[in-house]
């Protein structure tokens, strides 16, 4: 597997080890909340299996990604690829892989973003396809009943969160 030089994601393991604050809105089967920290916000499913997907935003960088918390062991640091399958067609994807959550949960951060929305465009649910180092491969699928409106809102909120604190910071300056 390829290394990713340079990125490391703090968010990943903040936003995915912490827990949400009490304000939160659910859309379907997703959740939009707040890090207790208040330093992330996302728009996030979990699966059967405890496995978590979703766009993760951090107001530290101003930038959002999508991530996944899975049960599948990735050395961190590393790039792996996968395939995204669901009603709109697989596509190929590489992750970057944040090493342990905790317990037997590996968090990752999905590279080919483009890649990614158009297989959960028009789709009520994804699969991910992992290959692992014996051959074989494991599969984490979730429901994406309410992605829309989920990823709407916490996109709408951030951004608007994120020209506030530019604002403000602006306005302390000239002071």
């Amino acid at each position: 597997m390829r290394k990713m030089n340079g990125t490391v994601l703090v968010i990943l393991l903040c936003a995915l080890a912490g827990r949400a604050s009490a304000a939160s809105v659910t859309f379907g089967r997703w959740l939009v909340a707040t890090s207790a920290d208040g330093g992330d916000v996302y728009a996030a499913t979990v699966n059967g299996r405890g496995e978590v997907f979703g766009e993760f935003c951090n107001y530290h960088s101003a930038s959002c990604r999508w991530l996944l918390a899975v049960r599948t062991p990735c050395r961190f640091g590393d790039v792996y690829p996968i395939l995204a399958n669901s009603k709109s067609g697989a596509n190929p994807i590489a992750i970057f892989c944040g090493g342990a959550l905790g317990g037997r949960t590996f968090g990752m951060a999905l590279m080919n973003q483009k890649k990614l929305e158009a297989s959960i465009a028009n789709s009520a649910q994804i699969g991910f396809a992992v290959p692992l180092a014996n051959g074989g491969f494991t599969v984490a699928q979730f429901q994406l009943k309410g992605r829309v409106q989920a990823t709407s809102f916490l996109q709408k909120s951030f951004f608007a969160e994120i020209a506030r604190r530019r604002q403000a910071r602006s306005a302390a300056r000239s002071l």
